[in-house]
């Protein structure tokens, strides 16, 4: 569950094109974790690491990165 648990979030944000209520911090510090845990998946070489946290890793990314595209983008209020 916890692997997927960020595919609702980043689908928000490709629907709406909002990042306004996200911390890119939050986010990274999360996306580097999922990072951590797979360079040592890699190490072990144990395929359910790896796996899971490549699945986990697709949608931080994509958060990570439209929160840095999107959140660059001028508001108009």
């Amino acid at each position: 569950m916890t692997t997927t648990a960020m595919f609702p979030q980043a689908y928000k944000i490709i629907k709406n094109r909002d990042v306004t209520s996200i911390s890119l911090l939050m986010y990274v510090i999360n996306t580097l974790g999922i990072v951590f845990w797979l360079i040592y998946g890699i190490l072990l070489e144990n395929w359910i690491l790896i796996i899971t946290n490549i699945i986990g890793f697709v949608p931080a990314c994509t958060i990570v990165v439209l929160r840095i595209l999107l959140g660059q983008k001028p508001r108009n209020e």
